[in-house]
């Protein structure tokens, strides 16, 4: 053999060419795949791989082991074989490694909390589902057709309404939601649907609109559902639908640009499977979950140009809080540095009204003191001394830039930073177009920058990244379009794959232990629920924080806090105002009920109710 064929042949065997030799992609798929069958059958036994993993390994005889793994072997080449004057015979191959790692990554994470450990099983097997992605000309995928990937991605939108609508559900049901933020909204509903009126005593515990607090007009458009069925389930549930029905201005838009058949369901899996759109569903309720489904329509707008719907859905967005200006802001400005010709002024209108907006609603706030109160909690690490307000702050930071570095990449943001970014495989930086960094200036803002100092805001689960996370999916969306053909389908494949990944780990850990607790414990937790549904609906009451949405639905209902009572020595040796109410409702678990039942019974209050050793209701 001559030199030169040598060096051919020598060209044609890497590792790919290994890997095709030996099958070793077909062995590797049926390990996964048997791996993840492993932890499922074993999981149902208690068995858990990693606390326990000498038994694990115990319920997993050598002998199955290697029989199993042959079979599958053996399946997978059968099939290779039918597939061999086909275009593409290793496509068998492919798709079985790439839905086997992501099968036994969702398997391995399901119901994990450590942060770390799916950070691993994520970065392993994303290269197997990256290699098997990219082995092969994935052009056949796009031929998929339109409605049937339309009805998958319904399917998986309705599975995860489900899903959020069961799991949030539970969790007021187990008594996990608290005052804030559902008790101060079942709250409000109630007054609106009485005289349209958002008046809470339980925000502030005294008497005053909510709208005084926060401009959230847009709450109004549930109301009608509301009035029709009047309870918390119907703002948990809305809320859920809200979020979810986001997908649908997502297809719009990766259709738009040029996603195609299978391609275009796994766009739409970065935004279903993103748990920083998913995961605050589960977090009481909030009017922030406006912000996916009117982001992802307005964005949808203006990518197309359709300028009415671009104006309307602005002011829908201004509708929601008096900072969710900031989006309309941020969008305007993408405009005006993106749009090329005349229709660039509209991007600067968007802008300046939206800023306009907010310095209004902002002077209005501040007259019952919510400006001073969000400032304070949102930048209390960024003023100090005559430097105050949002002025203070953009100076603070322009002259001192390595002290705002230091608040952002601490440990606790860059992991943070990972779980959002890691469900979208870091695509919104894979673009040389600096405008639309202008998109992920929310993100900066609202939660790097805010949550430095006030921790919900960068935390995965709350409500501060409804709106930031769907700006993000849009730039991804966009960025991978651009690439190169071959190049976008393997990324968007390997993106759809984090995803899957990431939800199944970050959303089933922190949560599925709700729905498990009330079906053990159903019993338990209706008892208390009778007991909390025979006070008067006149009464006035003075609620512990857990209780307190349940019984919302009232005029006058208070949360029982530090505030409201005198403590000495460690005991509680006063209620403030205690002939103010008619009712107390403690929980048994608060050090401080023993001495509150003390100085309730002194002053003639009586027990009403009690259930479980949980829960003692006292009335005057």
């Amino acid at each position: 053999m001559s030199e030169e064929n040598k060096l051919q042949v020598k060209k044609e065997l890497p590792v790919k060419g290994l890997f095709k030799s030996f099958g070793l992609p077909r062995l590797i798929a049926v390990f996964f795949w048997f791996a993840g069958l492993d932890l499922m059958i074993l999981r149902r036994t208690e068995t858990n791989a990693v606390t326990m993993w000498q038994d694990f390994v115990n319920g997993v005889p050598v002998v199955t082991l290697i029989a199993r793994t042959l079979a599958g072997f053996a399946l997978l080449t059968l099939i290779r074989f039918l597939l061999k004057k086909s275009k593409n015979p290793e496509i068998s191959d492919s798709v079985a490694l790439f839905t086997g790692s992501v099968f036994f990554a969702c398997t391995a994470l399901y119901k994990s909390t450590n942060f770390y450990f799916i950070l691993g099983v994520l970065a392993v097997t994303l290269v197997f589902a990256g290699y098997a992605a990219g082995r092969e000309d994935l052009q056949a995928f796009d031929k998929f057709p339109f409605p049937a990937a339309v009805v998958i991605i319904a399917l998986i939108s309705a599975a995860m309404l489900a899903f959020l609508t069961v799991i949030s559900v539970c969790i007021h049901k187990t008594f996990n939601t608290s005052c804030f933020d559902m008790g101060i909204f079942a709250q409000m509903f109630h007054s609106m649907k009485q005289d349209l009126t958002m008046n809470t005593t339980c925000e502030r515990n005294f008497l005053l609109s909510h709208a005084e607090i926060h401009s959230s007009y847009i709450l109004y458009v549930l109301l009608p559902f509301y009035a029709l069925f009047p309870n918390v389930y119907t703002l948990m549930i809305a809320q859920a639908l809200l979020v979810v029905s986001g997908v649908i201005p997502t297809v719009l838009i990766a259709r738009k640009h040029g996603f195609k058949g299978l391609f275009m369901v796994f766009a739409c899996f970065m935004y279903v499977f993103n748990v920083g759109i998913m995961l605050p569903c589960l977090f009481h309720f909030h009017e922030n979950c406006f912000l996916p489904p009117l982001l992802m329509w307005l964005i949808y707008a203006v990518d197309s140009r359709k300028f009415l719907p671009v104006y309307i859905l602005s002011v829908l967005t201004c509708l929601v809080k008096e900072d969710a200006t900031v989006f309309v802001v941020c969008i305007g400005l993408f405009l005006l540095a993106d749009e090329k010709g005349k229709k660039r002024w509209h991007g600067a209108v968007m802008a300046v009204l939206a800023m306009a907006y907010l310095v209004i609603m902002m002077k209005r706030l501040a007259v019952s003191g919510s400006t001073e109160m969000m400032m304070e909690q949102r930048f209390s690490n960024l003023v100090f001394g005559d430097n105050q307000g949002l002025t203070g702050v953009v100076m603070n930071v322009l002259r001192n830039p390595s002290y705002l570095f230091s608040l952002i990449f601490s440990e606790k943001s860059l992991v943070f930073f990972l779980q959002i970014m890691l469900p979208l495989l870091f695509l919104p930086f894979m673009t040389t177009k600096i405008h639309r960094y202008l998109l992920m200036l929310p993100f900066v803002i609202t939660n790097l920058v805010i949550g430095s100092g006030y921790h919900y805001a960068a935390e995965i689960g709350f409500h501060y990244t409804f709106g930031t996370a769907s700006l993000l999916i849009f730039v991804s969306i966009v960025n991978c379009s651009e690439l190169k053909e071959e190049t976008c389908r393997k990324l968007i494949s390997v993106a759809a794959a984090s995803a899957l990944i990431t939800s199944m780990a970050l959303m089933t850990g922190p949560t599925l232990h709700y729905y498990e607790n009330y079906v053990l414990n159903k019993e338990n937790y209706q008892k208390i629920e009778a007991c909390l549904a025979s006070i008067p609906q006149d009464a006035i009451v003075m609620s512990d924080t857990k209780y307190l949405p349940h019984i919302a639905a009232r005029k006058e209902i208070y949360m029982l806090s530090e505030d409201d009572i005198v403590i000495a020595n460690g005991k509680v040796v006063m209620i403030k105002d205690i002939n103010k109410y008619d009712f107390f409702v403690l929980n048994t678990q608060d050090g401080n009920t023993e001495d509150m039942v003390t100085l309730l019974k002194a002053s003639g209050f009586t027990l009403f109710a009690e259930s479980g050793g949980r829960i003692l209701i006292y009335r005057k």
